[in-house]
């Protein structure tokens, strides 16, 4: 009985089950929709992974598998996609991790760092070694244990139904408001530059960038601006029951009132839960939100109580220069998960 059960444990360990890892390309991502729907419940078409990996106008990608060298199943995926950002100003290439997936039979067997450390060794073999990315309950303590750093949290800030109710303002609101595709908006002249930004360290944004984030496959984005303010507007899309506002920028305070207004008539008429957004804490979009009455829920229970870890990883004599949360100007439309 003893034999047995000391077998049992050996067994369990993580060094004990061998994987291949293998790089992948655009024609191996048909594994890649099984594997989310396994992994996070989620349908996704391939032509999602298509638009994120290889029409990403940054133009490059890394991706690399974990084969169960026994069964021949397909036990994680973890990859990454450049995108520019400015340090003080100087544009540099980094890297922001992808969906990372781990099958549920393949979990807790060091699959993980297999995966990321081949991939990592690929960046540090260029001289690119600077990945930035989002962790979850599963992968955040992973990310800690082989040297990520955790900078600050995304924070859901959302104005319920009850809300919206006292923020719809008068029927009048709706002839200042002019509201199109996201996409017509940038034609006739939107600038989502964002350029007001003053952080040290901020996301560069390129017209080609702000056209493919817009062309997710997976929503439809919409713009609002008002007819009497060119620099004002807020990018939103429906998901399901409510509203998400995907990036907004304000000249002055009241025109976010209006635009706000604007949507929360949208969330009565409609029977919509409410409005929600994901933003950095404290960051540029949250003093925004919260001025505008968006809520977060600072408690550990209730709606939009999640934390969502902003990590990234660079050669250890980088990390201390950019560890300061206030050096980073992340904003909604930053966020990867959006």
């Amino acid at each position: 009985m003893g034999m047995a059960v000391k077998q049992e444990k050996y067994l369990k360990r993580p060094e004990d089950f061998a994987y291949d890892i293998q790089r992948i390309g655009p024609n191996d991502f048909d594994q890649l929709v099984p594997l989310m729907q396994d992994c996070f419940g989620t349908s996704i078409d391939i032509d999602y992974f298509r638009w994120k990996y290889i029409q990403n106008p940054e133009g490059r990608f890394i991706g690399y598998v974990a084969i169960d060298t026994f069964t021949k199943n397909l036990g994680g995926f973890f990859g990454v996609t450049s995108e520019t950002f400015e340090f003080s100003g100087n544009p540099r290439t980094i890297y922001r991790s992808c969906e990372i997936m781990i099958h549920p039979s393949h979990r807790k067997r060091g699959i993980l760092k297999k995966l990321s450390g081949r991939c990592f060794q690929e960046l540090k073999e260029e001289g690119n070694l600077f990945v930035i990315g989002l962790g979850n309950d599963q992968t955040t303590s992973q990310f800690l244990k082989i040297g990520w750093q955790h900078l600050f949290d995304y924070r859901y800030y959302f104005k319920p139904t009850i809300l919206c109710r006292f923020s719809q303002g008068s029927d009048s609101v709706r002839a200042e408001i002019k509201l199109s595709t996201a996409k017509k908006a940038i034609e006739e002249g939107l600038d989502a530059n964002r350029i007001e930004i003053s952080s040290s360290i901020r996301a560069l944004r390129t017209p080609d960038q702000i056209n493919w984030r817009l062309s997710n496959p997976r929503y439809n984005y919409l713009a609002l601006r008002l007819k009497n303010d060119d620099g004002s507007y807020i990018l939103f899309y429906v998901d399901k029951d409510k509203l998400v506002i995907f990036d907004l920028r304000l000249t002055t305070l009241e025109s976010g009132k209006k635009m706000i207004a604007f949507l929360s008539q949208e969330v009565v008429k409609k029977s919509f839960t409410g409005i929600v957004s994901c933003s950095q804490e404290n960051g540029v979009d949250a003093k925004v939100l919260k001025q505008l009455g968006f809520l977060g829920n600072s408690f550990s229970f209730g709606p939009y109580q999640e934390r969502i870890p902003f990590l990234f990883y660079t050669h250890e004599d980088e990390m201390e220069n950019y560890h300061s949360p206030s050096d980073w100007g992340i904003t909604t439309y930053d966020n990867d998960s959006f």
